[in-house]
């Protein structure tokens, strides 16, 4: 499976799993600190839009898209 298809596969998913998801995603990322799995929790927790960010920044807002 391409990272194209993953990401579409991901697009489509309910908003609860794609939460799921990210906070998987996450976690494979190597942080380890308890203050950092604090912070995420809250995160994926928000249930406030305004502090969501949008699909089309979310590449750049988790540096997914550094080299």
């Amino acid at each position: 499976m391409g990272i194209q298809q993953l990401k579409a596969e991901a697009a489509a998913l309910p908003d609860s799993e794609r939460r799921e998801l990210i906070a998987y995603l996450l976690a494979l990322g190597g942080k380890r600190t308890a203050g950092y799995w604090d912070r995420i929790a809250t995160k994926v927790e928000d249930r406030d839009p305004s502090h969501w960010v949008s699909e089309e920044n979310l590449d750049q807002a988790l540096g997914l898209n550094r080299r």
